[in-house]
């Protein structure tokens, strides 16, 4: 069977019923599963009892721009910390994950002469759903 390379990804977050999507560079949704094991007579034994998802994302900042994805993030994180957001990440055509985080407050300032970014690890509440096709 050949190799599949997949190319086409995308995000949206919404924020306070705004998408945003323009500034991510990088999004990696990955779950940490927490495993009990139990040594019995016969044996190990182990038990799946939990999932912690994150969204980690890779961004150029955009502090100042009309419509700022970096403010809105940083008044949500403010103002609402504990209200969750609504993402979509398109892994490739036919693979949609939809999931809600908690804000954070994203960074500000950054070396010279590069351009400002931001990687913002976000907790994901409750478990993505996928749409495959």
């Amino acid at each position: 069977m050949p190799t599949s390379v997949i190319t086409g990804r995308d995000i949206t977050l919404t924020i306070a019923s705004t998408n945003y999507d323009a500034q991510t560079t990088s999004a990696i949704l990955s779950n940490s599963p927490t495993i009990d094991v139990y040594q019995t007579l016969d044996g190990k034994a182990y038990k799946h009892t939990d999932d912690q998802w994150t969204l980690n994302l890779e961004l150029l900042s955009d502090w100042g721009v009309t419509s700022s994805l970096f403010e809105a993030m940083w008044s949500a994180a403010e103002s609402a910390p504990n209200t969750t957001l609504a993402v979509s990440l398109t892994a490739a055509s036919g693979a949609v994950f939809a999931f809600n985080v908690l804000p954070v407050f994203p960074s500000a300032g950054g070396a010279a002469p590069g351009a400002q970014t931001d990687t913002w690890s976000m907790l994901v509440v409750g478990t993505p759903t996928e749409t495959f096709s």
